[in-house]
């Protein structure tokens, strides 16, 4: 009894869900032409845009990196720059630190 169930409910659900041979889903000219016009448009939208409009933009951009790169190299020279000073200073305490110890020896 239950197979029977199933198939007459499979059955029914490939009859009610199949295609009629009358109608063809995808007409292959329509497609082309669809392609087609789409194609032509694009074109021709790509034709209207100037390059002058993106030179302009990609110079602003580039400037912007530039001041960017530039303000950066600024900021590694000052650390760099205070990373030596606190070196030199640390080194003439040291050689302070190390006369002082042989004038006590000395004396």
């Amino acid at each position: 009894m239950k197979k029977f169930l199933l198939v007459s409910l499979f059955t029914l659900s490939l009859a009610s869900f199949s295609q009629t041979d009358d109608k063809q889903p995808l007409n292959p000219d329509s497609l082309v032409q669809k392609t087609d016009e789409l194609k032509d448009s694009i074109s021709n939208h790509i034709s209207t845009i100037k390059p002058t409009d993106n030179y302009v933009d990609i110079d602003r951009n580039m400037q912007y990196i530039q001041e960017i790169q530039k303000k950066n190299n600024a900021k590694k020279k000052r650390d760099a720059i205070v990373r030596i000073g606190i070196g030199i200073g640390l080194l003439v305490l040291l050689v302070i630190g190390l006369r002082r110890k042989g004038k006590t020896k000395a004396d």
